[in-house]
């Protein structure tokens, strides 16, 4: 995915009005991951444990390190993908004019308050405070963090906005060019 995601930032950096979205799956279950990113983290032994159920943690403390292992080594992987987009922004000179946002679904618990998984009620900070990356060249702003509340249903109505182009009307989604400009808010609460 992030090798053919490449391919089209190069042939494609020439170009105005295009859009590029790279979903990558992982760090999701089941925890495959090449050996050379697990060999970054401490040796894990005993028997493979890459998928825990969506239910109270009952493994042992051992099961438990070897999955935050496991997570931890795709993490890393995931890292070295996005770095290579990155490199390939500067290498082509985009981020005057290219959008980029990084973003996640959800989290996942690995074993913090005793449980597995997404599927908790309420929901934790572990699996609600996403993370959200925006590079938006209209505003240069970079290396600043915000506190307003967005949501992901935001994301969409943000690209739009960039293309110039008006939400549809059904979307609850704002734009986001201000808050990363100046933190101005675009809700007071979110479900």
């Amino acid at each position: 995915t992030f090798a053919k995601g490449i391919e089209f930032l190069r042939t494609n950096a020439g170009h105005d009005n295009w859009f590029l979205q790279i979903e990558n799956f992982d760090p999701h279950e089941p925890y495959f991951v090449p050996d050379r990113f697990l060999e970054l983290y401490e040796k894990i032994d005993g028997p493979l444990f890459d998928w825990p159920p969506y239910t109270s943690v009952t493994q042992a403390p051992e099961q438990v390190r070897h999955i935050r292992i496991r997570n931890a080594a795709l993490v890393s992987m995931c890292d070295e993908y996005l770095g290579q987009v990155l490199d390939v922004m500067d290498e082509q000179n985009l981020w005057s004019d290219t959008m980029l946002i990084v973003n996640t679904d959800h989290g996942f618990l690995l074993g913090e308050h005793d449980c597995w998984a997404k599927c908790w009620c309420p929901w934790y900070e572990e699996n609600a405070h996403t993370p959200l990356f925006v590079w938006d060249p209209r505003s240069g702003v970079a290396g600043r963090r915000r506190q307003s509340l967005v949501q992901t249903i935001d994301l969409a109505p943000t690209i739009l906005d960039f293309f110039g182009i008006a939400p549809t009307a059904d979307m609850q989604g704002r734009p986001l060019a201000r808050t990363v400009l100046d933190d101005t808010p675009v809700r007071e609460a979110g479900l």
